[in-house]
């Protein structure tokens, strides 16, 4: 899998996909392999995500925000006031998909938002404006 990249352009190397729902986290890591992305690392709940974003550091988390344990919101309120976290990237892939929860998620720390259910189009829509050279043109 060859990724081009922009001049003095951070590669995309691990994302952690996190959702109660198995099936879900499945369509998204399907969806990340079609537009090429690395494999995700995984997730369940709220205190699984902040793990691995320690342990693992991942580029980018997609999680929903009705996690168990923890929900998005406080995930990352707890990586935003971590030093080794504070930077991450995180995207919200979600249910909550009332009127005013994009910009709910996106005034309390995403740094992105999609309402579920989402098409693989969307995703790349908004993968791109994050990380442009990743993505290759050829797919959905």
């Amino acid at each position: 899998m060859e990724m081009k990249q922009k001049e003095n352009e951070v590669p995309l190397r691990k994302i952690l996909v996190a959702d109660a729902d198995g099936d879900c986290r499945e369509l998204l890591c399907l969806y990340l392999e079609l537009l090429n992305y690395p494999t995700p690392i995984q997730a369940n709940d709220g205190e699984e995500v902040l793990r691995k974003a320690l342990t693992e550091r991942p580029d980018l988390i997609i999680m929903e925000v009705l996690l168990p344990k923890k929900d998005g919101f406080q995930v990352v309120n707890h990586l935003r006031a971590n030093p080794l976290t504070r930077n991450a990237l995180v995207l919200a892939a979600t249910a909550m998909a009332l009127p005013d929860d994009r910009e709910k998620c996106l005034a309390n720390g995403f740094n992105g938002y999609l309402a579920k259910p989402f098409t693989i189009r969307e995703l790349k829509d908004l993968l791109q404006t994050i990380f442009p050279s990743n993505t290759n043109q050829n797919h959905p």
